[in-house]
């Protein structure tokens, strides 16, 4: 599809929204791309007899029969010997897609004995055909009673795989699954004193077949509650931050995938894949081992320490389609830790680097439109073994901050002229001892029931001594000079990254991604207020991991790009609400690499995030993924 087309498409359904009543409520996919096998899809075949529910499955695509089929093995060989596990969707976990309470859920029921090869020909389990029937029609399942008066219903589950945390019941059978309490089987609803809160984006268990199900599916539906445990008639659920394509054609590309916008599924058959991001283009650059990336619309900058100890720069064009090319390069000086920052809103950049003698290097870089580099100012500055850059505010310059000899955090604010001629240090600030640094600046903090004005300045973050989380904020003055304000101590970490999120349309939150002692994914979300004091507001945490990088990709979105347990490219949506709270929207994976970065840049109607990672064999590689974020 071409971008014209692709840009075509979500204009055309911005439009039908427009003109169409919207429901008051949207929802991510239940599930994501990165628990599905390489080269399969969600999918969906029908509406659910004409109503509101649906049920999903998965798909491949046969290369031979040139047709999608929900089942690995050849049709023959599964009518042959059928099993819920030649199903592709069998045990893929399931999220939930709105928070609320658990009130009605079985964890433990058995599946059925046999799914269907025709339909109508499943085999059962006797408890579904018993007098009185002894498991639930919804089989493993749960209710979910969302905050705004809504159940969402989650059915079939595999046994044992809704997380006891959420469910109590830890029975096999019901007594009589027909015995009820309005719409739901009495023995299935949760006493008040044990429900537990499910969290937008949340494992809540894995696809099966259980209760009145001929082969492995998530049923999922949305009905209004009309009074305790009566609901009404299930209601369309639409979908956002996904993408769907017709599924009735003999072939299989990715670029007639287009957005879900606030959409209910009603493309049948049609692939869907869950996650906002959507692989397009890449390329590929020489041997790198550091990586930072920069983007300004359709230009990216990488800056990688090369093969022969230098630093090199390079410039990259960014196609609406999401195809990559490689445009410009340079090298400057010898030395480590490279650090990338732009210093004002255009596609020009400072690098930053720890030099062969062990002391800051800056350098700032013309990029024209066409991708070339013209080294312009340089500036040195005291003993560096770590280096991260951030820009300045609203204003042309940068911050540095650097590990000094001592240890310790320095921060340093540059004013840089606009023509890049030279670099002038405006004031020098010392924080905490620490490792791992990283920093943000904020130009619009306040609390969420602040009526002072607005906090702008610098967050920093490191591994303090003792091996935990420890934020510090930095006011800017008019001087442009950095005044230490508040601080916040937190567990303990051994990777530390910081975004800036806007949370409205004047208020901005910072989130802390780290690696956990245990090594798992967290994000730590985090309000400002005026007077530049932190409130540690929510956590959410993603996989195993063993590094993590993280970028504001537009508004209130977030993407953390991480290198898993598996050595391969994960890369984490997450939103983050007015009040703070974060959730989880999608995950997509990647292959192997050895480290990487991410940035974010808007083009042709759509926002793009893309990734710059170190592949397993050294080289730099610049992946574009295709976001779909309201």
């Amino acid at each position: 599809m071409s971008t014209y087309s692709r840009t075509l498409a979500r204009l055309t359904a911005a439009a039908l929204l427009t003109s169409c009543p919207v429901a008051l409520a949207q929802y991510p996919f239940p599930g994501s791309s990165a628990d599905l096998p390489a080269g399969t899809y969600w999918w969906i075949a029908s509406d659910h007899g004409d109503t509101n529910p649906r049920d999903l499955m998965a798909v491949r695509f046969h290369p031979t029969e040139k047709r999608f089929t929900r089942i690995w093995p050849d049709f023959a060989d599964y009518a042959a010997d059928p099993k819920n596990s030649d199903w592709i969707l069998y045990g893929v976990p399931v999220q939930a897609i709105a928070d609320g309470v658990v009130i009605s859920c079985w964890r433990n029921a058995p599946e059925g004995l046999k799914p269907e090869v025709y339909p109508g020909d499943s085999v059962p389990h006797p408890g579904r055909t018993s007098n009185p029937l002894r498991i639930p029609r919804a089989g493993n399942h749960l209710v979910v009673r969302t905050d705004d008066g809504k159940d969402i219903l989650y059915a079939h589950m595999q046994p044992d795989s809704v997380p006891a945390e959420l469910c109590p019941h830890t029975a096999q059978f019901v007594n009589n699954a027909e015995d009820r309490v309005g719409d739901y089987p009495r023995e299935t609803i949760v006493p008040v004193s044990l429900r537990a809160r499910v969290k937008r984006g949340e494992d809540i268990g894995r696809v099966g077949s259980s209760g009145a199900s001929a082969h492995p599916h998530l049923h999922i539906q949305v009905a209004p509650v009309i009074d305790g445990f009566n609901v009404g008639t299930a209601i369309p659920l639409p979908y956002h931050q996904a993408w769907q394509k017709s599924g009735a054609v003999d072939y299989d590309s990715s670029d007639d995938f287009v957005p879900l916008q606030n959409e209910p599924l009603m493309l049948f058959p049609a692939a869907i894949h869950p996650d906002p991001l959507l692989r397009r283009g890449d390329a590929t650059g020489d041997s790198a081992s550091e990586v930072e990336l920069v983007a300004s619309t359709d230009t990216l900058v990488t800056a990688t320490r090369n093969a022969a100890g230098q630093l090199a720069v390079n410039t990259w064009r960014l196609a609406g389609d999401g195809t990559l090319r490689a445009l410009s390069g340079a090298v400057s000086t010898e030395g480590s830790q490279v650090a990338l920052t732009r210093p004002g809103a255009g596609r020009d950049v400072v690098t930053g680097m720890r030099t062969s003698a062990g002391n800051l290097k800056l350098t700032a870089w013309r990029v024209t439109t066409n991708g070339a580099l013209e080294r312009k100012a340089e500036t040195s500055g005291g003993a560096a073994s770590e280096v991260a850059l951030a820009q300045l505010g609203s204003t042309f310059g940068v911050v540095s901050a650097v590990r000094n000899a001592s240890g310790r955090l320095e921060l340093t604010t540059w004013d840089l002229t606009t023509d890049l001629a030279s670099f002038r240090p405006i004031g020098t600030v010392y924080g905490p001892e620490g490792t791992r640094l990283a920093l943000t600046y904020v130009t619009q903090g306040q609390g969420q029931n602040d009526t002072g004005g607005q906090f702008s300045g610098v967050v920093t973050a490191v591994r303090n001594a003792a091996g935990n989380l420890e934020l510090t904020t930095w006011q800017l003055g008019t001087d442009q000079k950095l005044v230490r304000k508040g601080s916040f101590v937190a567990g303990t970490v051994s990777d530390v990254a910081l975004s800036t999120v806007a949370v409205s349309a004047f208020r901005e939150a910072v989130v802390a991604s780290v690696r956990t002692a245990s090594g798992q994914l967290r994000n730590i979300a985090f309000e400002i207020d005026s007077a530049g004091q932190l409130t540690r507001k929510d956590d959410a945490d993603g996989g195993y991991i063993t590094e993590v990088r993280a970028t504001r990709v537009t508004g209130k979105h977030l993407v953390t790009s991480v290198r898993d347990t598996t050595g391969r490219l994960r890369l984490y949506t997450w939103d983050v609400d007015a009040a703070g709270q974060l959730r989880r929207t999608g995950e997509s994976l990647a292959g192997g690499i050895l480290s990487s970065s991410v940035a974010s840049t808007l083009l042709g109607g759509g926002r793009f995030v893309v990734s710059a990672v170190r592949l397993t064999t050294g080289e730099v590689r610049l992946i574009a993924w295709d976001a779909a974020l309201q």
